[in-house]
């Protein structure tokens, strides 16, 4: 079927919930518990690989259970993604929100246990939202654009959130000169997020329900949930090299970005000393970009098929991402305040989230044509399974990237709940290094495990042609 952009956009909107989680991640939660609370960044990044146990249960059991979820007024997806909305919403705000006399092991667990809530609450909207972009469409560059619609809208909300903390939540005041070391702001903030959380994914799992009817379903002789097929379905996925390739490919890309969340407050904060203004200035660049991959990541992904558009995409992010920091390196790179700065800085990240936002997009799209791929082969329809995959290794490799950056906050003796004067010049090194040569190393490394993927277009067309003469 032929859809709409009305269904495009309210598909890709419910994904401004996890936009809105991952602006709260990327800039607040990591800092907000190190630097303003004080916990141990060591036990910060713990808290996130603790929570990976609980991902790695609940991520493959939506996934399973929504592909053999048998609704006629829901379908296979829409009531996970709506039940999903307020615990969501609410366990967001309760995260920022803990009690003020908590000691390090009360912050850590309380940061442990509301992390687990909520990743557990966004699987039930990610994996079956996810999976149902991938049924929208049978048509090969369709379905780049329909991911371009749900990574637009990541890029746009977690762009937004950002500028709405800097300039409505973390101004300045006579006993913080710095916004973001006000504590009491947190929990009024994530209370705010919520609430839009919420609204984002009832709006977007009613806006889509007419497509119900026209979705697949689950097959009638479909074998019933068991440990066995269970293990048995992850191996013969592994076991097809489309699947292995893109997954490890993932998964090292979400470690490099994993770093990159966690560290890129102290990066604004420390190594740049940019102002509130300019932080909130910056976030813009995540969204245009954005902008800009709704429209050239189908372009480019038929003009060079989608394993070459996502490689020299990923080339291209590596080195825009990390020049600011390659450029200091060399002395070649604007010093702190001046007007340069903020605009050579902006223009290389913008240009290097659009090509991040385009490889997104288009490595969405590349997945669900495997899933084609494994029903051809087993006659099964596994999106759930296969985008809890995707799902688990951006939450685990993000996880372990928050987990990594902790050591490497070590390693670098980066002091805690200090201003920028009294961080040591080593330590400020220490965050060029990590923000150039080791992140740039990482996203490119990820290239290797990609360049065996093996479906083009041609390859795609001959899977449906076998799969409709099957029927």
């Amino acid at each position: 079927m032929k859809l709409s952009k009305g269904i495009k956009l309210l598909y890709g909107f419910g994904f401004s919930a996890q936009g809105i989680k991952d602006g709260l991640f990327q800039i607040f939660l990591f800092f907000y518990f190190s630097q303003v609370l004080g916990l141990g960044a060591g036990l910060t990044g713990l808290a996130t690989i603790i929570a990976l146990f609980f991902d790695a249960i609940s991520d493959p059991l939506v996934g399973v259970l929504s592909d053999r979820w048998k609704s006629e007024r829901w379908g296979r997806r829409h009531g996970f993604m709506v039940i999903s909305a307020i615990p969501l919403g609410v366990f967001i705000y309760l995260l920022f929100s803990p009690p003020s006399d908590l000691d390090q092991v009360g912050l850590f667990l309380w940061l442990t246990t509301f992390t687990i809530l909520v990743r557990v609450s966004l699987t039930l909207f990610q994996v079956p939202g996810m999976s149902l972009g991938a049924e929208l469409s049978v048509d090969y560059n369709e379905r780049t654009s329909i991911t371009s619609y749900r990574v637009m809208f990541v890029a746009l909300m977690s762009t937004l959130i950002i500028i709405i903390g800097f300039v409505v939540f973390f101004v300045p005041s006579e006993k913080y000169a710095r916004g973001l070391m006000n504590p009491e702001t947190y929990p009024k903030f994530a209370m705010f997020c919520g609430f839009l959380i919420i609204l984002s994914i009832i709006v977007s799992a009613l806006g889509t329900r007419k497509v119900i009817p026209l979705l697949p379903k689950a097959a009638e002789n479909q074998v019933k949930f068991n440990l066995k097929t269970f293990f048995k379905e992850v191996a013969m996925m592994f076991r097809m090299k489309s699947y292995s390739t893109i997954i490890l490919y993932t998964m090292v890309l979400y470690i490099g970005i994993g770093v990159g969340t966690v560290f890129t407050t102290y990066f604004m904060e420390y190594y740049f000393q940019f102002t509130e203004t300019q932080m909130a200035l910056l976030p813009i660049a995540s969204g245009i970009g954005g902008i800009l991959a709704l429209f050239l990541a189908s372009i480019l992904g038929e003009k060079f098929d989608k394993k070459r558009a996502v490689l020299y995409s990923t080339i291209a992010f590596s080195i825009l991402f990390s020049l600011p920091y390659n450029l200091r390196l060399l002395g070649m790179f604007p010093e702190n305040g001046e007007a340069s700065l903020i605009l050579i800085y902006f223009v290389c990240i913008l240009f290097a989230y659009m090509f991040l936002w385009i490889v997104l997009s288009i490595v969405g799209s590349m997945m669900a044509d495997v899933v084609d791929e494994f029903e051809l082969k087993t006659n099964n329809r596994n999106e759930g399974l296969f985008f809890s995959s995707m799902s688990f290794a951006y939450k685990c490799t993000v996880g372990l990237g928050y987990f990594i950056a902790g050591v490497l906050l070590e390693i670098i003796a980066f002091p805690k709940q200090v201003g920028v004067e009294d961080v040591p010049i080593k330590a400020i090194e220490g965050l060029g290094f990590i923000g150039g040569p080791v992140l740039m190393s990482t996203y490119l490394i990820a290239i290797i495990f990609l360049i065996a993927y093996p479906i083009n277009k041609k390859r795609y067309n001959e899977i449906r042609v076998a799969l409709k003469n099957k029927k």
